[in-house]
């Protein structure tokens, strides 16, 4: 018998990035293609195949066809393997220690040996993991001791050279939206469905203790047909599984104030500069977070050889020690105020609206999370598999940490989200050329918000638009809000080996149901502009908003739909001679509704159809085509093109529902302006006048446009992979490089359909609107979701290298680099706020220009050492670097209620217009005579911004926030256990270590939204000739205006984990 004995690493992806491949059917599982040949090199026919999972003792018996080939789906990830060639005319063949990675097929090729030869044993060649393309996989190792603070498994995807992550924890693929990423473990989906959460879980916490996790995908362009409902990147996990032996590991860690740095926190001062800009000073806040974390996990046979469990649970909690204090105090967290000035507002709460409130105290986020999962060889041709998810995440919000926001008791609230899902999968090898995976899962997520008190929302400031602003009452937000989704899915993935050719071919059914209760304002929100309107009761226009159903019951603005999904793909993969792999298929995608929105009768007859739009029956054809060329044993070309949609948060498409402009209305401003023009404000009720205002079907409307088509992307792309040797460093370098190009189709973005355009400016680019409402309705505005009109690309090239050596070092590095173009960032989860806040040059005139989630420029490099300090103890060091470009922003022009280009009530305060820039101080187009500003104190703003273009106005997202330094460090001592085969391990973990080195370094600086008013707009004169004015409260050009704090400080933990 030949015996080929290959390489741990062979085929696997353990330590770091894992080679590209074909996207499997599964996202559960692995899969072995097999072709065996006779000594002459003829197909070797009905030869038995079995593959055996050595830790479970997992059989799968197979018989190759007639062209020699066999192939074995639903196999578990990881391994060993031993594969047993079983032939009745040659030699039998054994291989051994087989890897198998997620997602992914392992090729292995045979030749067989007459009978009369000696037994042979070939040793494999080692393939170290490559780290320069869109696709990687990620083994236990890397799980295991890659750091991660939070243990997420996002800090495992950021590897990926296309993948980057900033300080709010948001991960984005290739410059996309971090909300269009598709996540799954064990099947089961585990984004947040409503989509309102950038950082893509409905959890503040990871939903899967990453203790749990056995291997990890990830992938920005899988050309198999089989893959879906993503539209950045896709990751995909699949938990741990008992096995034959019995295992147990448990940890704990900790990280408090004692061991982590003060972080920068900039503070504006009170006078302006010689040219009448914000000044700025830093101080050094101190930490004030601890953390705790513990688990365990254990796992093992119920019955030996069939029956197997895992169990994971884990406990996590955060508590600030806020130590409050106001000007001149010196505390940690110190308010921009006066100690008097707070008296006196406490005083003006207590006396005049008899009230009582306080400073928030300290507070804690908890989670806690459970998952079990059973694995049963029901028999050689049937495996089932079965996992259940628990979580219960308590998020503290609205904590203020000094400054001028000063927030009270009242004003915070607890989210809370509980999280329950399940997934079972049946894996059947029914004939010899036919196998399935059918699966199941259900998820079910509830959010709530646990508020502090019975009074709208209320803010009282000091002085004037700037400066501390005291905030109490229910969060505008949280008035009414409550949201559900419950997920049933099922899915089919069928693999039918004919001759050479394997059809892959499949179905997945979604089935979502979405229910949101958002009703903001509907409690009243109150602005007051100064401590001494607020002790006088006086509310200015304007300043006070109410929203709610026309019943003035916020139940009622609750929806409840249910929207599906089907999917069916088939794909055929086969060779082109013995070197060349092709995937070639197309999927089909539809979407199906019976809810539908409200019907507005006064908006049909406005414009000629109706808002009821639902998506119900849209639907679009994704064809998709792969290659992968195997040139020589070293070299690898690799690509392929195809169209991708999926992935588009749901709110959007379910803004129709809430703002049906039947149901949801708000009170007309001149009702509110002539009330509190002539009355004092009771911030307990909203005034019955206001309320008796609203009125069934007037209100805004949010609708989908009729022929709207779903986003899409054509993506293409041509990669290599290439193994060398270095006389001076050693053999098993890997090389990896790609260049990708994505076309995006249909973008959404969001129109005001009642504005017309009246008029241009004068510098005959700007347009000006006029809204199509008047009276009581002039407020209203109807916004759209439609397609763009000029569409955005990227051009995506990364490349990177990897090494082993057998010293225990490992080290990869990749760059790189994009150039992405978006017509809209879709920041926003309303479609009011998406129009309102997309930067432009016109209302409703698409631009597509520099993509706000470009990352320009990104290196990276991962590096491991592993060795023994202590003999027979394991001591592992891994160091984590990334240093990237900042994200694009935009210079624009502020306005404050400012109607001039035809914005209404909603939209006149805010910073969305690109700015026009003048040729000089006698520039035709700038009314220097009614500007409160000259051109002798533009100029220096501009030089100080780099703006150097004069005339005209100013492009999209021209500038960048600051670069972005990341390095974080793991250490990990091996240490005796209490017995035989048990090991203990204590470890210290740094995040940002290179702020330990120098407090300068690792700073996270950035803008709080993505542009930076450069001037206020004063409006046009009746010539249609800006007027430009000074900023309110001192100019600020600088590309950041803050510091993240949970990212700009270096922070440890110290931990002891136990295993046996």
């Amino acid at each position: 018998m030949t015996k080929l004995r290959l390489s741990k690493l062979t085929g696997a992806v353990i330590l770091a990035l894992g080679v590209s491949t074909s996207a499997m059917a599964a996202d559960t599982s692995s899969a072995m293609r097999g072709k065996i040949t006779t000594p002459s090199g003829g197909s070797a026919a009905n030869v038995k195949i079995k593959v055996v999972h050595q830790p479970t003792g997992t059989i799968s018996e197979l018989t190759t066809n007639e062209s020699g080939t066999f192939i074995a789906n639903g196999l578990r990830v990881g391994g060993p393997y031993m594969v047993i060639i079983d032939s009745d005319k040659f030699n039998d063949t054994t291989v051994e220690n087989i890897y198998l990675n997620l997602g992914e097929t392992y090729r292995l090729s045979s030749q067989l040996a007459p009978l009369n030869i000696e037994k042979i044993e070939v040793s494999g060649y080692k393939i170290v993991q490559q780290s320069g393309g869109s696709s990687s996989s990620f083994g236990s190792d890397t799980i295991e001791n890659m750091p991660s603070f939070n243990r997420d498994i996002k800090d495992i995807a950021r590897l990926n050279p296309l993948a980057s992550i900033n300080g709010n924890g948001e991960l984005t693929f290739a410059g996309s939206n971090p909300r269009t990423n598709g996540l799954t473990v064990d099947g089961i989906g585990q984004n947040d469905d409503f989509g309102l959460n950038f950082g893509g879980y409905p959890t503040s916490q990871p939903p899967v203790a990453l203790d749990a996790i056995e291997q990890v995908s990830v992938d920005v362009s899988p050309f198999s047909a089989s893959k879906g409902n993503f539209g950045g990147g896709t990751i995909n996990a699949v938990t741990k599984s008992g096995t034959n032996e019995f295992k147990f590991s448990g940890f704990y860690e900790i990280s408090t104030p004692e061991i982590a740095g003060d972080v920068d926190s900039i503070v504006q001062e009170d006078g302006l500069d010689e040219l009448g800009h914000k000044t700025y000073s830093t101080n050094k806040v101190e930490p004030i977070k601890t953390e705790e974390r513990f688990g365990f996990n254990v796992g093992g046979a119920i019955v030996k050889d069939e029956l197997f469990y895992f169990v994971n649970y884990s406990e996590w909690s955060s508590e600030l020690d806020l130590d409050y204090g106001f000007d001149g105090s010196g505390a940690a967290n110190e308010f921009n105020t006066s100690e008097a000035n707070y008296n006196r507002f406490i005083s003006i709460l207590n006396n005049e609206y008899g009230l009582t409130d306080s400073l928030a105290g300290a507070p804690e986020d908890t989670n806690k999370n459970l998952l079990v999962k059973l694995s049963w060889n029901a028999s050689d041709d049937h495996r089932l598999d079965f996992t259940y998810q628990w979580q219960d995440d308590q998020d503290e919000r609205n904590t203020s940490t000094g400054g001028d926001n000063i927030v009270l008791t009242s004003n915070t609230y607890a989210y809370v989200t509980k999280f329950n899902n399940f997934s079972t999968k049946l894996y059947s090898d029914w004939t010899e050329d036919f196998s399935t995976e059918i699966g199941v899962s259900y998820k079910d997520v509830t959010s709530d918000s646990a508020t502090r008190s019975n009074l709208g929302s209320i803010s009282v400031d000091e002085d004037g638009r700037n400066g501390p602003s005291y905030n109490f009452g229910t969060d505008q937000y949280r008035h009414a809000n409550r949201s559900e989704t419950q997920n049933l899915t099922f899915t089919l993935d069928a693999t039918y080996l004919m001759d050479e050719h394997e059809i892959n071919f499949g179905a997945q059914y979604e089935s979502l149901r979405l229910y949101n209760l958002f009703a903001e304002n509907s409690l009243g929100t109150w602005k007051f502009d100064s401590l001494e309107n607020f002790e006088n009761r006086e509310i200015g226009s304007y300043d006070f908003s109410y929203q709610n159903a026309y019943t003035n019951d916020s139940a009622d603005t609750a929806y409840d739909v249910r929207r599906n999904q089907l999917a069916l793909y088939i794909e055929d993969t086969f060779y082109v001679g013995d070197d060349l792999e092709v995937t070639a298929g197309v999927r089909y995608e539809r979407l199906s509704s019976d809810d539908k929105p409200t019907l507005n009768e006064n908006f049909a007859n406005t414009y000629g159809f109706t808002n009821q739009e639902n998506l119900d029956g849209l639907d679009i054809i994704l064809p998709r085509v792969g290659f992968k060329y195997y040139v020589t044993e070293a070299l690898t070309i690799n690509g392929g093109i195809g169209r991708f949609q999926g992935g588009i948060p749901n709110v959007w498409y379910n803004n129709s529902f809430q703002s049906d402009g039947i149901t949801l209305v708000s009170a007309p401003n001149d009702v509110i302006n002539d009330y509190y023009a002539n009355n004092t404000a009771d911030i307990t009720q909203v005034p019955d006048e206001i309320k008796n205002s609203l009125e069934q079907g007037a209100g805004s409307v949010a609708y989908i446009d009729p022929d709207f088509k779903l986003p899409s992307s054509i993506r293409t792309q041509i990669g290599f992979e290439y193994e060398f040797d270095s006389e001076l460093l050693g053999d098993g370098f890997k090389w990896q490089a790609e260049i990708a190009y994505h076309k995006k189709e249909n973008e959404a973005v969001w129109h005001n359909t009642s504005i017309n355009p009246i008029g241009i400016a004068a510098d005959g680019e700007r347009v000006i609107n006029e809204t199509i409402y008047s009276g009581s309705l002039a407020d209203n505005a109807d916004i759209e979701m439609t397609n763009s009109s000029d569409d955005g690309r990227s051009i995506i090239i990364s490349t990177g290298i990897a090494k082993q050596w057998d010293n225990g070092l490992f080290v990869s590095a990749s760059y790189a680099h994009q150039d992405v173009t978006e017509s809209s960032a879709g920041s926003a989860s309303q479609a009011e706020g998406n129009y309102k806040h997309n930067i432009t040059v016109n209302r409703n005139e698409d631009i597509a220009a520099r993509g706000f989630y470009e990352v320009e420029h990104s290196f990276k490099i991962n590096l491991a050492y592993n060795t023994e300090f202590f003999e027979g103890y394991a001591t592992k060091f891994n160091v984590y670097f990334e240093r990237r470009s900042g994200r694009p922003f935009s210079y624009t022009m502020n306005m404050y209620k400012d109607s001039d280009l035809g914005d209404t009530s909603s939209f006149f305060s805010n910073g969305a217009y690109l700015p026009y820039i003048p040729t000089g101080a006698d520039d035709p187009n700038v009314n220097w005579d009614e500007s409160g500003m000259t051109w002798a104190e533009l100029e220096p703003l501009l030089e100080r911004a780099g703006i150097s273009q004069r005339g005209g106005i100013l492009g999209k997202n021209t500038a960048t926030q600051p670069w972005v330094t990341t390095m974080d460090v793991s250490i990990k001592q091996e240490i005796p256990g209490f017995a035989e085969g048990h090991t203990g391990e204590v470890y210290l973990m740094i995040d940002n270590f290179a702020n330990l080195l120098n407090s300068d370094w690792g700073v996270e600086k950035r803008l709080g939204y993505s542009n930076q008013t450069i001037y206020d707009f004063g409006g046009l004169d009746d010539q249609g000739r800006y007027k430009i004015d000074n900023s309110f409260g001192g100019a600020d050009v600088r590309n950041y205006s803050q510091i993240n704090s949970s990212s700009s400080a270096w922070q440890a933990k110290v931990g002891i984990s136990y295993k046996f």
